[in-house]
């Protein structure tokens, strides 16, 4: 096995572990999110996290099958979530935005701190390998993670302040940019 193979593989698992952290961080925040918005939300995002999940397990498993990253896909947009279709279907069953407790703003930071380290996580790995298509899948997800966090930051947002809040902003960027 290549170095390279042997990098991937392990960046996989390490990834795997960390969507299965996130997953069942969401999960119980939905079950227990005393609003009906923040419960929206957390159930849409263990939703992305069990997909992400069981991509990363299938792209591992053909790793490791052909013992080769030609089994890497090749990266499309067609994955990428639409983070104001979600956050508009979270917020379609709300009635009361200035229903919720100061703690469920930490709650939702929290989340953020989550899809911040996903988004560091994948970001370094796709600088630490060197096979393109490596580098696209990994960058891929870093995206993904900060739709996460837009999708979140927006949530706070709205939340801390209904009347103030502008409109969905989809820019928010984890990279500084």
């Amino acid at each position: 096995m290549s170095d390279e193979v042997k990098l991937c593989v392990e960046i996989l698992e390490k990834a795997i572990v960390f969507e299965e952290e996130g997953m069942a961080f969401f999960k119980d925040r939905a079950q227990n999110a005393p609003s009906v918005l923040e419960r929206n939300l957390f159930n849409s995002l263990a939703k992305d996290e069990a997909g992400h999940k069981a991509h990363l397990v299938q792209l591992r498993e053909d790793i490791l099958r052909e013992n080769s990253l030609t089994a890497l896909p090749d990266v499309t947009d067609d994955h990428v979530m639409d983070v104001r279709a979600i956050f508009t279907g979270a917020l379609a069953d709300v009635h009361d935005p200035y229903n919720f407790e100061l703690e469920e703003l930490e709650i939702i930071k929290g989340a953020m701190d989550v899809e911040r380290r996903g988004y560091e996580m994948y970001s370094q790995a796709a600088a630490a390998v060197t096979t393109p298509k490596a580098k696209d899948l990994f960058g891929h997800l870093a995206v993904e993670e900060q739709n996460h966090f837009t999708l979140l930051k927006n949530t706070y947002d709205y939340m801390a302040d209904p009347e103030g809040f502008a409109g969905f902003d989809g820019n928010a960027m984890l990279d500084g940019g």
